[in-house]
């Protein structure tokens, strides 16, 4: 049987209520991670879905990937142990309160096919990954969703392919390159 337009209208208003609450909690999340950073003088940069909307991209993702170093992935995992507003979850994830993950990924460790860079930044608190870099991992991440979100960052940033090239190739493997050409002519083409 066919909903009427009023419950289907009440469905999608209850889904973009949801999703604002998510970008609240996430943006009250972040502002409070950088603060204990910067408390617990480490440094740490945001990658993945919640980087995005650092480049005009705003997705919906219910995790915070934190690249840092070693030290001071255990450092900030110690200060979750020890904080109620935090639950481990296993390998290097703790879940928030608000029910957003966060994953703590070790500089240098192996994440799918590559290494997890080096903060970019080193000055304590936290930091967002710079665009070429953001770019770089999402092509090297070899799923559907991150190529998509490669496209969207090209189109929504109006980039060039001699941006891609002069930026984000000294950052990719030869094969890499090709799939960000690739991608980047299927972004300026819709």
């Amino acid at each position: 049987m066919m909903s009427s337009f009023s419950d289907r209208l009440e469905l999608a208003l209850a889904k973009t209520q949801r999703c604002f609450a998510l970008f609240e909690s996430r943006d009250n999340l972040l502002r409070s991670l950088a603060t204990t950073t910067k408390a617990l003088n480490i440094s740490a940069m945001v990658i993945g879905g919640v980087a995005l909307s650092n480049y005009n991209y705003n997705r919906a993702t219910e995790d915070i990937d934190l690249v840092l170093s070693v030290d001071a992935a255990g450092k900030l995992g110690d200060y979750f142990n020890d904080n109620k507003n935090f639950t481990f979850i296993g390998h290097n994830k703790f879940k928030h309160l608000s029910g957003i993950d966060i994953n703590l990924c070790p500089s240098g460790t192996i994440a799918g096919h590559n290494k997890f860079p080096d903060v970019e930044d080193n000055n304590p608190g936290m930091s967002f990954v710079s665009l070429p870099l953001l770019l770089a991992l999402k092509i090297q991440a070899k799923r559907l969703k991150d190529r998509g979100d490669f496209a969207e960052l090209v189109k929504r940033n109006n980039l060039s392919l001699d941006y891609i090239k002069s930026n984000v190739f000294p950052l990719l493997s030869d094969i890499d390159k090709q799939w960000a050409v690739n991608l980047w002519k299927k972004a300026v083409s819709e």
